[in-house]
């Protein structure tokens, strides 16, 4: 499992003449096995907050943490190394690849990091636990929406991840699709002891959580748990 910490977290862009705060002195500490969603309107820095936890973008200013390392003093490749063995990523595009079968999306990060036999078992069992075990073999066309996500959710775990980030995992799919995206992602929390940071606009997802963060122009407006929310317009 994983704790991460930010400290002062910032990440500016500058577009000509201007700068863009995107991120602007953020503090967080998210414990092991928290099941985090991290809410705000458009432009607020949800997004960025997660590219810099997942290591894909680098702060201008600030720390973060994962497990007692300072991802900030790590190399490129030592950040990659890190982002492989201990994060998993869930995106609102699935981001299967075509031209592979079902099981082979989900084996894709044992790649990176060796697998063989052990690493296929993994992906089957996980198949099995997210409801498509009899389609290992199908591809992702022959899917649906719903059912590419799950693909998608079994792939972040193969690699029995510390830490799982999801961006707008339930974005691009129905209702009660998005409901039962939430139940198994609660579920594989509890189950796999992984933490979640979820960035989402879907307010019955957020609802579920643990704890809502809520950003706003690069800030931390609120930072609640169910017996302290009061609302969670974004």
């Amino acid at each position: 499992m994983a704790t991460i910490e930010l400290k002062e977290l910032t990440r500016h862009y500058k577009q000509g003449k201007t700068v863009i705060r995107a991120l602007d002195g953020v503090n967080l500490t998210i414990a092991e096995g928290e099941f985090v969603s991290v809410v705000g309107r458009s432009g607020s820095g949800k997004t960025t907050m997660l590219d810099l936890v997942g290591l894909l973008l680098r702060p201008t200013a600030g720390t973060v943490t994962i497990d007692g390392v300072d991802t900030a003093r790590l190399k490129d490749g030592a950040r990659a190394d890190l982002r492989g063995r201990r994060l998993g990523f869930i995106f609102q595009e699935y981001n299967l690849l075509p031209a592979l079968n079902v099981l082979e999306n989900v084996m894709l990060p044992l790649r990176y990091n060796g697998g063989g036999r052990q690493g296929r078992a993994r992906a089957l069992e996980l198949l099995e636990r997210v409801g498509l075990g009899d389609r290992a073999e199908s591809r992702a066309e022959e899917l649906s929406g719903g059912q590419q996500q799950r693909v998608a959710i079994a792939r972040a775990l193969v690699n029995r991840p510390a830490l799982v980030l999801a961006d707008e995992p339930t974005g691009a799919v129905d209702t009660q699709t998005a409901e039962e995206l939430i139940s198994l992602m609660r579920h594989l929390n509890r189950a796999e002891s992984v933490t979640f940071v979820i960035v989402t606009h879907d307010l019955d997802l957020a609802a579920r959580t643990d704890r809502r963060i809520r950003l706003k122009d690069g800030v931390v407006l609120a930072d609640e748990r169910p017996d302290t929310a009061i609302g969670l317009a974004v």
